[in-house]
């Protein structure tokens, strides 16, 4: 019997308890000291000349798409390993090269936490404080009641190949690349819906507008995607529905949904937008907005 079979025999009892483990953990890892609650800034490297960031220490450039720094011991940039551990302060010279879409935990100032990421093929700074408000102040995510009406069986149609497509993101100018690897249908008061899926193998996920969307629930929002694939049998459960990192901050370069994928009615199920944000990037300007025309990644061409 799979996972999904299991499910559909269980007690309303034992699904709402399962849902409460799952807003358990889901909170318990955003109060991490460095999760996404943590996050306070994006500063973006740009131009090849050794260059003050911020108030963080070091010179910071770009050359030939490596990013390079400059710190003396004293300035205190402390470097982390390959498993992220603190290792010496920098005194001289490094360099880092992150490939377009991806992110790597760099440095250390203090508990301050820098990572270096790539976006549009511009080298950029997250960084973290777990003293961040956000995170010190949190009281957890509002969310809809559990409502067993919003587990919805779903006909999974998986594609032969998976098929890559472009997507917009909450930083403001930037495109990005999803793997779509099939249709999730679901039918609502007779009414067919077909949202596509990205992952890879079975596990599948779906990113969503819907008509509380930038109203009581943030932009779009995310959601797994049980069942088995080979069958065609599945459940999209939108109590597990959750908001996308950017929801948190001003800082995020989340991917949007593929268009088209809107469901053209409230779902009042999942998280509702975090206490005190709209849950709303900016469509233009901000500190995530990317510093020039797109280089590398998303709509532009390899």
């Amino acid at each position: 019997m799979t996972a999904i079979e299991n499910r559909e025999h269980a007690r309303p009892v034992d699904l709402a308890h399962e849902w409460s483990e799952f807003r358990r953990e889901r909170e318990d890892a955003l109060r991490r000291p460095y999760d996404w609650l943590s996050v306070v800034g994006l500063e973006w490297v740009v131009g090849g000349s050794p260059t003050a960031v911020d108030d963080l220490p070091g010179r910071w450039w770009v050359s030939d798409g490596v990013l390079h720094v400059a710190a003396t011991a004293a300035e205190g940039l402390v470097l982390l390993d390959a498993d992220g551990a603190a290792a010496d302060p920098l005194d001289g010279e490094v360099t880092r090269e992150v490939d377009e879409a991806g992110a790597t935990a760099f440095a250390l100032v203090g508990d301050l936490r820098i990572e270096v990421l790539r976006r549009g093929g511009y080298y950029a700074l997250r960084l973290r404080d777990p003293q961040a408000p956000a995170r010190t102040g949190f009281q957890g995510v509002p969310t809809w009641e559990f409502d067993g009406a919003w587990r919805v069986p779903v006909a999974l149609e998986p594609y032969d190949e998976p098929r890559t497509v472009v997507v917009g993101a909450a930083a403001p100018g930037l495109t990005q690349r999803a793997s779509a690897v099939g249709e999730v249908v679901l039918v609502r008061d007779g009414v067919e819906h077909r949202l596509v899926a990205t992952g890879r193998g079975d596990a599948w996920s779906v990113s969503f507008r819907d008509a509380t969307s930038g109203v009581t629930s943030s932009a779009w929002r995310t959601v797994g995607v049980e069942g088995d694939v080979a069958s065609g049998a599945g459940v999209l459960d939108l109590n597990r529905a959750v908001s996308y990192p950017y929801a948190f901050s001003d800082f995020g370069t989340c991917p949007a949904p593929i268009d088209g994928n809107v469901l053209p009615f409230e779902v009042t199920a999942g998280e509702r937008a975090p206490a005190g944000r709209t849950g709303v990037p900016p469509t233009a300007g901000g500190p995530t907005a990317l510093p020039g025309p797109q280089l590398l990644g998303g709509s532009v061409p390899d």
